[in-house]
């Protein structure tokens, strides 16, 4: 049987985030306008798309959390997406906002990390399992918890600063750096494994990391990925 699927939207935005930003990211990754933007900020559930595959269902709730917002994946028949999305809602779908023949496509992402499975030992000594891909090989899905997400931001070291400074004269790897942004990638990571541990999940699958720049010498290591529980 071919299951489908529906993304839907509810306004919700991740923590730290301004709004105004991720209406912009929006606007830009679904190439409409500002009433497209009002339209999914209205306050009611919106259907992003319909009776989609879940492989692309998964690449549009990806455009939403690269913007910085959360949207849900619901099996099409399923009561909870019946209820949340109206019966009339379908003028409000990205495909009516954002032309379906232009549908958007996910902005580049880092380069993928090699296949490969982690266990790492969570706050309870448990173990949570992390992949950069969509399944945990040998394993069977049991339940699907959404995106999960841990973020640090770091400013700019003066002593690693002066030894930069000297190796943009005579070249060579930055190390103050690279150590710096090792253990941002760690924290960012280990939060998002809290975060997925208080949900009861024992894996999380399509990790990817992101930075941005949030002030002068500072930037914010965010990394993300979606929180399941797997038999």
């Amino acid at each position: 049987m071919n299951i489908r699927y529906t993304v839907i939207f509810e306004g919700r935005i991740m923590p730290g985030k301004s709004a105004g930003m991720v209406k912009d990211r929006l606007k830009a990754a679904l190439k409409t306008d500002e009433r497209g933007i009002a339209k999914l900020f209205a306050g009611n559930p919106v259907a992003v798309r319909k009776n989609t595959d879940l492989a692309t269902a998964e690449k549009y709730k990806q455009v939403f959390a690269n913007a910085g917002a959360f949207c849900d994946i619901h099996k099409d028949g399923a009561p909870e997406a019946q209820a949340a999305v109206p019966t009339s809602v379908e003028s409000e779908t990205v495909a009516g906002t954002c032309n379906e023949s232009r549908s958007p496509a996910p902005p580049p992402q880092p380069p993928a990390l090699p296949i490969k499975v982690h266990h790492i030992t969570t706050s309870d000594g448990g173990k949570m399992i992390i992949t950069n891909i969509e399944t945990v090989p040998g394993k069977t899905v049991a339940e699907h918890f959404g995106l999960v997400s841990g973020s640090t931001i770091r400013a700019k070291h003066i002593g690693r600063d002066f030894m930069a400074s000297l190796k943009n004269l005579v070249g060579g790897e930055l190390k103050g750096y690279t150590q710096l942004l090792q253990e941002s990638r760690q924290q960012a990571m280990d939060r998002m494994v809290e975060e997925a541990r208080l949900m009861g999940a024992n894996a999380i699958v399509n990790v990817r990391f992101s930075t941005s720049s949030v002030a002068q010498g500072a930037a914010e290591l965010y990394a993300y990925g979606t929180a399941i529980r797997v038999d």
